[in-house]
């Protein structure tokens, strides 16, 4: 019996202890090379052209030199470096609901793209943001990192020395100007250098109400077209009592507009050869309607009168329904909105709003004017490199197609205008049609703020101290002694 079972006992074991040999020579592959470190793989870095020492441990980073983003992938507008680190303190004016969390979600996303690098954002009030960074860098110490700046100002900034040259930057990081609308890159330099890289633009269009329309027995899809238009829509729109006053207004030129808007529209260009041109028969014209809209509701002081009853949204005068027409940044319909607001009709009853969107009403060819903003990094800023990655960023097609699909700003990136999800809205597509005859700003650089001269005489037009030649013929001859002419 024992004799039996001894031989079958040894072949088994034998074996075993050949298998265990296959497995633990399956178990560990062979390699080609001496050093086992991932980087040395040919298919993911190519080969150096002077040979490298491999059996030295590589570091866990990559190199700062090639873009660690893969093509296609959004970033900004050039290859985004990670490896900068830094704090980054952030000026910016946005403090409504929707705009603050608009610009929280874009600098998130900033944050998540520029791992080492900490974005502070603070609010600082409209027009208090620029005199206090103004102040901070006469003074040396107290500017942020970036500021948002006011772009049509930009140049000014520059001559002044309030913000840094960014060509250096644009040049070393390859920024194309051609991403861009063409005036928005335009407007941000000066002396052929570029002072802040161009964030957000926007056009003034006419938003109309669509339930006063269907209530005036006007068809609620069909908005004014010309100047003409617009005087026989208002005539079905007002709304009067019984002592004369108004209890809607169909529609009021300057509420939200200025009069260059509507200037614009009838022919008027107001630099021509770097030269203010405001004593223009296309430009008095232009007044001389306005004011025929002054009187039509019963003077200056009368429309005063009737705006002073509303405040800032949900009851602004629009979305309480005093005007039926209104002429806005096309942002404001994300303002609309955010807010729904209810309109109510004769009988009592009410219901959402509903809103159009088209171009301003012309009278001789569609026209429009974009402002907008641009993002800048103050003299003196104590870190410019992080500030730089930031705006590169922020400026990019992510966080721009973020900050419109929030508050329908226009992207300053052409591309990312024609975002599809926005695209998707046909609102947004109207209020983009604009851009196609819209323009920005002329610097004069003898005179930068050579309005001055005409707004403060617009208004004794409009209560008729002054007529609209007169005004003109005065703030023209303003100018002309400033620049010296």
């Amino acid at each position: 019996m024992k004799t039996k079972r001894n031989p079958g006992w040894w072949r088994r074991l034998l074996a075993l202890m050949v298998v265990g040999v296959l497995l633990a020579a399956c178990a560990t592959p062979t390699p080609e090379a001496p050093a086992p470190t991932p980087t040395t793989e040919p298919e993911l870095t190519p080969a150096p052209e002077e040979p490298t020492e491999t059996t030295e441990p590589m570091p866990e980073e990559t190199p700062t030199e090639e873009p660690t983003m893969e093509p296609g992938v959004p970033g900004g507008i050039a290859p985004l470096n990670p490896e900068v680190s830094g704090d980054v303190e952030f000026w910016h004016f946005w403090g409504s609901p929707v705009r603050r969390a608009a610009i929280r979600r874009a600098v998130a996303l900033c944050e998540q793209l520029l791992p080492n690098i900490d974005v502070e954002e603070v609010f600082k009030p409209f027009g208090d943001i620029w005199t206090a960074n103004i102040a901070a860098v006469a003074a040396g110490s107290g500017m942020p990192d970036v500021i948002v700046e006011d772009r049509p100002q930009l140049p000014q900034r520059a001559r002044d020395e309030v913000e840094t040259n960014l060509q250096p930057f644009i040049d070393r990081d390859g920024v194309e100007a051609g991403q861009f609308w063409e005036f928005t890159w335009n407007e941000a330099q000066y002396e052929g250098d570029v002072y802040g890289i161009p964030f957000e633009t926007d056009v003034r269009v006419l938003f109309w109400n669509k339930q006063a329309f269907r209530e005036a027995g006007l068809d609620p899809e069909v908005p004014p077209e010309t100047w003409d238009d617009l005087l026989a829509y208002a005539d079905a729109l007002d709304v009067q009592n019984e002592d004369g006053s108004y209890s809607r207004i169909g529609v009021f030129p300057l509420w939200n507009a200025g009069v260059d808007f509507w200037a614009r529209t009838n022919g008027w260009t107001p630099v021509i050869n770097g030269v203010p041109s405001v004593d223009d028969p296309a430009l008095e014209e232009t007044l001389a309607w306005v004011k025929t809209w002054v009187d039509r509701y019963g003077g200056w002081q009368a429309l005063q009168n009737f705006r002073a009853q509303f405040s800032a949204p949900p009851n602004d005068i629009f979305m309480s329904g005093a005007v039926a027409m209104v002429v806005d940044v096309g942002g404001y319909h994300s303002i609309l909105s955010f807010y729904r607001p209810a309109y109510e009709f004769a009988d009592g009853t009410r219901e959402n709003m509903e809103w159009g969107i088209s171009f301003i009403p012309y009278n001789l060819e569609k026209a429009d004017w974009s402002g907008g903003f641009a993002l800048s990094i103050p003299r003196g800023a104590p870190n410019p490199e992080a500030a730089w990655e930031f705006i590169k960023c922020l400026a990019g097609p992510e966080a721009q197609m973020s900050w419109a699909r929030d508050t329908y700003a226009i992207p300053t990136l052409r591309d990312a205008a024609f975002d599809p999800v926005l695209m998707a809205d046909p609102n947004w597509a109207a209020i983009v049609e604009n851009m196609e005859y819209s323009s920005g700003s002329d610097y004069v650089p003898e005179y930068p703020n050579w309005n001055e001269q005409l707004n403060p005489r617009l208004e004794l037009v409009w209560v008729g101290d002054l007529e609209p030649a007169a005004a003109l013929e005065e703030a023209q001859q303003a100018i002309d002694d400033v620049i010296g002419r």
